[in-house]
């Protein structure tokens, strides 16, 4: 039987939270039934629990009316809709390709602005393109109107400009101390405040801002001020501000983040159900982040479906980080299904075809899911060998100095070691106590390193359950 309305159905499904805020916030209808199904699209996009089937009775010209309202409100005010523009009319004003009706449109669009928007520095470019356009082809009228603008605008450019150029300089600094863990960045903060909370600005640059803010805050373990961050962007988005999906998906994407931290799992799982609605360059990494949470919830078979659903993404991507990423949690994800040997042949083809990569982008990751599982299987000799050719005990060395540390592949190598008869239990007992010396665990991290003691313990019960003391 054909489902009733499942085109807008499967349309309104589509809708992000702070869409239906905005979209709230713009209403004028005074028909009662338009009324009724704008209202109901917002209430099952703001709800975390149910979703409430639309009256079929309403005429359906109706519902295709508040869909087309929909787009068109969400594209204008979408920056990245605005950018694509601007672009395509670049290209076509450098071609001399532009027609008419175009030329006439961001003629309007000039002489209306009033306000400095997200793209502003990208339309003063093109603004500069076309008044040489304009006044190669004796067009002195609207020659006139483009260098009224930009003259109107030249000082708010240059101010927009060198901030750019500041944030780029920003933007190296905080990568480099999370990456390289060598340089203070607090220094920074106040200035990327008043960049961020300044709306006589850009909106990319305060986007940019916005965005350095959560990197330092997440660097420095800040979750109250990262929180409160958060808090802020999500009243500019409801306003429609700075909107577009791709930067809802990674504000999303960023609370997932932000709510695992603080032990909020079910909260990071409904952000990253969010993140993935909209397909972009960054997608698997919403996905990876998303997995990561539904087996901390132990959500195993949740966690299958999201990974099926994205297998050819996974096969098809260039990003190795992301990849390695996806492998890993799938190797977890087989385990604890129980398909121990796929979990196992998965990991083992995988290194064969990427060992480069793994070693150069994300080894501490592939070789924890990759050692449980043989340990899970008992196959200490075939840990000790990994650990042997691929150098693992220096790796670990090195890694200990990172802040969220988890001696999994420490431990599990002293495991293996002492069950092949390569150290006795006194050893065993020093070694795995010894990267505990140098550890001051956060919640999440205690956590995550009981997880492992209990885990190990079904392999060796003495030695594990005794470490417990030590924590």
């Amino acid at each position: 039987m054909k489902q009733k309305l499942k085109k807008f159905t499967e349309f309104s499904k589509t809708i992000l939270p702070h869409e239906a805020n905005y979209l709230k916030r713009i209403i004028q209808f005074t028909d009662g039934e338009k009324l009724q199904i704008i209202n109901l699209l917002i209430s099952n996009a703001l709800s975390k629990l149910e979703f409430k089937e639309y009256d079929t009775t309403i005429n359906k010209r109706k519902y295709s009316y508040i869909k087309d309202w929909i787009e068109k409100k969400l594209l204008y005010i979408d920056v990245d809709a605005t950018i694509d523009w601007l672009i395509s009319l670049k290209k076509k004003i450098l071609t001399d390709a532009i027609t008419s009706a175009e030329e006439l449109e961001f003629l309007q669009y000039i002489i209306q602005y009033k306000a400095i928007e997200y793209n502003f520095q990208s339309l003063y470019e093109l603004a500069k393109e076309y008044k040489s356009y304009l006044l190669v082809r004796m067009r002195y009228k609207d020659h006139e109107i483009i260098a009224r603008f930009l003259n109107n605008y030249e000082s708010a450019y240059k101010k927009s400009i060198s901030i750019h150029e500041k944030l780029y300089a920003a933007t190296t600094e905080i990568t480099n101390q999370y990456t390289l863990n060598n340089n203070e960045t607090k220094h920074l903060e106040s200035w990327l405040s008043e960049v961020f909370n300044n709306q006589d600005l850009d909106g990319k640059n305060r986007y940019q801002a916005f965005v350095l803010l959560a990197f330092m805050y997440t660097n420095y373990n800040e979750n109250e001020k990262l929180k409160s961050l958060f808090d802020q962007i999500d009243v500019h988005f409801s306003k429609g501000e700075m909107y577009s999906r791709r930067l809802l998906s990674n504000y999303y994407a960023s609370r997932v983040l932000l709510h695992s931290k603080q032990n909020e799992f079910k909260e990071a799982e409904y952000y990253g159900y969010l993140s993935i609605r909209q397909n972009n360059n960054d997608t698997l990494m919403y996905v990876n982040n998303l997995a990561a949470i539904l087996l901390r919830n132990g959500n195993f078979k949740r966690a299958f479906e999201l990974f099926e659903n994205y297998k050819e993404l996974y096969r098809d991507v260039n990003n190795y980080h992301q990849k390695i990423g996806f492998c890993s949690y799938l190797i977890r994800i087989y385990a604890e299904l129980d398909k121990v040997e796929l979990a196992e042949a998965t990991a083992k083809t995988f290194l064969k075809k990427y060992k480069n990569e793994v070693l150069q982008h994300r080894w501490h990751h592939f070789f924890t899911s990759y050692i449980n599982i043989l340990i899970s299987r008992e196959k200490y000799d075939e840990v000790l060998k990994l650990s042997s050719k691929f150098n693992l005990i220096k790796k670990e060395k090195e890694h200990q100095k990172k802040k969220n540390y988890v001696p999994n592949i420490s431990w599990s190598i002293s495991l293996s070691r002492y069950m092949e008869g390569k150290i006795n239990s006194e050893k065993l007992f020093n070694e795995i106590k010894e990267p505990l010396k140098c550890i001051e665990p956060t919640l999440n991290q205690k956590q995550l390193i009981l997880k492992v003691i209990d885990q190990l313990s079904k392999n060796l019960p003495e030695a594990f359950l005794k470490l417990k003391s030590h924590i």
